[in-house]
């Protein structure tokens, strides 16, 4: 069946189909039930024929005295049937007698056996058609004589009868699919009335109409799935749609700082000569707005690379122990100017990208410096568990309020001043969270105000089953 055929169609042509098979099937059995009645009532009456008249050709050879005699009395017994016909044949072969209406030729006959056994014998004549059952035997009558009795049953009217109850069944049978064919139609379309309704209402939906829910209104049970899951759609949809938003907003305001910062340097430099000191100025806060504009594009680049499954892994084993000592070293300067002390615990080797992961790290080591103060502690810790790495950097530095933890990895998102890294563009969390849904792991925070923060990066196991 195509696929583009209506589930209204498909319904109703499974339904009629199914009613076909059941009405055939009805109606096939009563037929042949109703034909095997009948045969059998034609067959009861044939031999219950034949034996009668074996008794009364017995009776009447017994206590007749000539043979012409008796033979005559037999033959007055043979009443006239429309649809019974005897033939009488002598032991030499010839046919003493026979009933006016015998059409069946004494060499169609089967030959006579001891047991009752019946043949069907079918006779055509123009317009005429008929159809008997036949049977012969043989019988000993006095003088010890073999004489042979063929008998015909015409069974044409019972044919008949049964063929035109088949013919009416037939035209009943059509008549009825085709009644359960419409019946069937309106039900379906009855049945599918909430799908379209549904349906409409889906096509109402809009942007402005994404709060919009199916599942409070009732539903047959089949479509409340399909509602509830159209309805989850909706929330992740309203939900991206929003964050887009929100996005697309923080977007223009990060980027929008530093460009007019750029001109308004530019514009107001250009206004009058000036000495090349404040030109030198001028071109560093230049400088520095650019990296910030650069850094934060950059960013973006790689969020929306990462998004779209664009951005490659190379995954190489690694050691823990050396990306520490590799990451400590690099902060090592910065942490000596706030005098926080930087450790490390744990050895793993494990299966990552080197460049991802470092950038990971450093984003979450940047935070916790920032946000530590003098004489705090920091400590990188690595650890495996239950098939899965787990790599913390903890600190005990002001911590955050629970209010924007669930929030924390969105981009842009603010926290305070920031919560953020990557020289303050506001995206350094969101990335940490990217790199790690790239490893097939996930990102998470534990933290309390005024007792410091633990950021964990979990990544699967490769060694795992």
């Amino acid at each position: 069946m195509p696929r583009n055929v209506s589930i209204t169609l498909r319904l109703t042509l499974f339904f009629s189909v199914a009613m076909a098979l059941v009405l055939y099937s009805v109606s096939g059995l009563l037929y042949q039930t109703l034909r095997d009645q009948l045969n059998s009532k034609d067959v009861n009456e044939l031999r219950s024929t034949l034996q009668f008249q074996k008794e009364i050709a017995s009776t009447i050879s017994e206590r007749q005295g000539s043979q012409e005699q008796w033979q005559n009395e037999l033959f007055e017994f043979i009443a006239e049937q429309d649809r019974l016909s005897l033939r009488i044949i002598s032991p030499d072969g010839k046919i003493w007698s026979q009933s006016k209406n015998m059409r069946v030729p004494v060499a169609d006959y089967p030959a006579p056996t001891a047991s009752f056994n019946y043949a069907s014998w079918k006779h055509h004549d123009g317009k005429l058609h008929e159809k008997y059952l036949i049977t012969a035997t043989t019988f000993t009558l006095k003088g010890k004589e073999l004489w042979s009795v063929q008998a015909a049953l015409n069974v044409s009217r019972n044919n008949e009868i049964i063929e035109n109850y088949w013919a009416r069944m037939q035209i009943m049978a059509a008549l009825a699919i085709l009644l359960f064919a419409a019946g069937g139609y309106w039900l379906a379309h009855r049945g599918l009335r909430p799908l379209r309704v549904m349906s409409q209402q889906i096509e109402t939906i809009s942007i402005e109409e994404l709060h919009t829910r199916l599942a409070t209104q009732r539903w047959p049970s089949e479509l409340v799935i399909v509602a509830r899951s159209f309805d989850s759609m909706l929330t992740r949809l309203e939900a991206s749609f929003d964050q887009l938003t929100r996005f697309s907003s923080d977007l223009a305001h990060e980027l929008r700082g530093p460009i007019n910062n750029l001109v308004s340097a530019a514009s107001v430099t250009l206004n009058q000569p000036r000495p090349n000191s404040e030109y030198q100025e001028t071109l560093e806060a230049m400088v520095e707005e650019g990296e910030r504009l650069s850094r934060t594009i950059s960013s973006m680049l790689f969020l929306a690379r990462a998004d779209n499954s664009r951005e490659p892994l190379k995954k190489e084993r690694l050691d823990s122990e050396a990306e520490f000592r590799r990451l400590i070293g690099f902060y090592d300067i910065l942490a000596e100017e706030k005098s926080i002390a930087l450790t490390q615990q744990g050895s793993l080797t494990f299966s990552a990208d080197s460049l991802h992961f470092q950038r990971a790290l450093a984003n979450l080591l940047s935070n916790a410096i920032h946000y530590t103060p003098a004489g705090g502690h920091i400590t990188l810790t690595a650890r495996r568990e239950n098939y899965w790495l787990y790599f913390s950097v903890k600190d005990d530095g002001e911590g955050i309020h629970s209010e924007h933890i669930p929030h924390l990895f969105d981009r842009f998102y603010r926290a305070d001043e920031s919560r953020s890294s990557a020289e303050n563009t506001g995206l350094g969390l969101a990335i940490v969270k990217t790199i790690a849904e790239l490893h097939g792991g996930k990102v998470s925070v534990i933290s309390q105000p005024g007792k410091g923060s633990t950021f964990t990066l979990a990544i699967p196991d490769s060694r795992s089953p």
